[in-house]
């Protein structure tokens, strides 16, 4: 396939002309956005956005699975988002860097998407395995780039320029503070049912439980920072605006604790 070149992936109809999605993902590979921002993407899609994911690379170098497997495996954690668009640029598994030409593939994918936010892995991370991958990093770096260059009328004379709302950061270490919390009680067994749907990855949920728990660890620690029993946390880009500072503290998440 041509690297850099969006190609969509799901669903197989492909999407009409003038397509936006309000909320897309940048995944380095197939199942880093379900893990990042899984419960994130199944509650927005049932307020009524339309949600996105694009992964960077197919996975190719992984142990586990061939690309047709994680290819498969993507389009079921898809279906089970309900996602309205998934698509991949094909760079290269552990390859990513910070280019030019990639900063471009990544700007022109906001150009043809349109999103409202936009979601990416945290580039600060500390090197090495997990969440640390190069590929990460990259990503995060390259979506902060494409993020500005998106609206530069001379990127892409193909494409029309767009200035996406928001950039908010997944994948935080455990040292660095969120600035969001999200809760998702309602949507926590679709977003781990969306996670294991790579069982080249995690295996076969009822043989190998521990991937479960390792997950529903994060999701409860970010959780009990917001009087709920499970949410998802991120950066944000700049500031957000809060209108009501009181409405804001004095919201409760809808779940196991009553509202003060």
């Amino acid at each position: 396939m041509n690297v850099g070149i969006l190609r969509q992936t799901y669903p197989e109809p492909p999407i009409p002309q003038g397509f936006k999605a309000n909320v897309l993902v940048f995944s380095p590979h197939p199942d880093d956005a379900e893990i990042g921002t899984g419960g994130v993407l199944a509650k927005l899609k049932d307020a009524g956005a339309t949600t996105a994911i694009v992964d960077l690379t197919e996975g190719e170098m992984s142990t586990g699975g061939t690309v047709e497997d994680r290819r498969t495996e993507c389009v079921a954690a898809a279906k089970i988002l309900k996602l309205d668009y998934r698509g991949t640029l094909g760079l290269p598994d552990c390859g990513l860097d910070d280019t030019f030409e990639y900063r471009k593939a990544l700007g022109r994918v906001i150009r043809i998407l349109r999103p409202d936010i936009i979601f990416a892995p945290y580039y600060g991370q500390k090197p090495g395995r997990g969440r640390g991958h190069n590929d990460h990093i990259k990503a995060g770096i390259l979506a902060s780039h494409a993020f500005n260059y998106a609206h530069l009328a001379k990127l892409d004379p193909q494409t029309e320029p767009h200035q996406a709302r928001a950039l908010f950061y997944y994948f935080l270490p455990s040292e660095v503070t969120p600035h969001i919390i999200v809760p998702v009680d309602d949507y926590y067994e679709q977003w781990i049912g969306s996670i294991m749907a790579h069982r080249s990855q995690f295996g076969d949920p009822e043989k190998n439980p521990e991937m479960r728990v390792f997950f529903e660890g994060h999701a409860r620690q970010y959780g009990r920072l917001s009087s709920c029993k499970y949410a998802q946390a991120f950066l944000c880009e700049k500031p957000l605006v809060v209108l009501d500072p009181l409405e804001q503290v004095m919201s409760a998440c809808p779940g196991s604790r009553e509202k003060p």
